[in-house]
Order: C-alpha cells, then structure tokens, then sequence
C-alpha cells in the first residue's frame, strides 16, 4: 500500500512539473501592463543630462546598463539575434545616444534606448552568422 502511494505522489509530481514548465515555455512574454506601463530600474530612470555629465568611468555604467538592455531585447524579440547587427559597433551607438541625448536632455535615459533600439532594429541579425 505505502509503494502505491508513493508512486502515485511521484507520478503527480512529474504530471505537475510538466504543467509548470509548459505553462511557462508557452506563455507569452508580457512587456508591459494593460495600460502600456512597465517599471524601469537602475540608471534608465536617470535623465540623459545626467548621462551627459558623466565621465568615461561613468559613462561606463550606462553603457553596462544598455549592454543588459540589449541583451534582453535580443532575448525576448523574435527573429532576433543580435539587435546591433554586422554593421554597427558600440562607438557609433555612444555616438548616436549622445546626439539624442544632446537634443533631449530631459528623457530619460530608458527612452533613448527605445528610440535607438527603435532604429537599430532595421540592421538587426535575424540569426546567428
């Protein structure tokens, strides 16, 4: 009797892990509330002034943070490898996110990202070379 429960717990138990892990792989990746809203943290809450005003060192920080940004994006888009593509390098991306920044200082630096994301996405790589 005590060898037929626990191989029924241990059936129910594999049964629940399969739910689990193909309720997670087949649910889609939620990139904002009902209302558009999502929370942004760290330095993309910071204006593009501050970024502006940053040294090389700190300048360095943002830069890490964009590098994370990337990193999910190519992750969470589809037909997305790498989102800068064979052409683009990182010192043409600091030089396109200082021009926006220049221009407008009082976005956030998330929001430049978005708008840089927004136009890198025409030279993305869709796969792996």
């Amino acid at each position: 009797m005590r060898l037929i429960f626990s191989l029924r717990l241990n059936k129910l138990k594999t049964l629940f892990q399969i739910i689990l892990l193909s309720t997670l792989f087949n649910t889609p990746a939620n990139t904002a509330d009902d209302t558009g809203q999502y929370l942004v943290m760290g330095l993309g809450n910071l204006s593009c002034k501050s970024y502006l005003n940053e040294n090389d060192d700190g300048a360095a920080y943002y830069l890490s943070w964009l590098a994370g940004y990337m990193t999910a994006y190519n992750h969470l888009h589809e037909e997305t490898y790498s989102i800068l593509g064979e052409t683009k390098t990182i010192d043409q991306v600091e030089s396109w996110l200082r021009d926006y920044c220049t221009v407008n200082g009082d976005d956030s630096f998330e929001s430049a990202i978005r708008n840089l994301l927004r136009n890198l996405k025409h030279f993305r790589l869709r796969q792996k070379p």
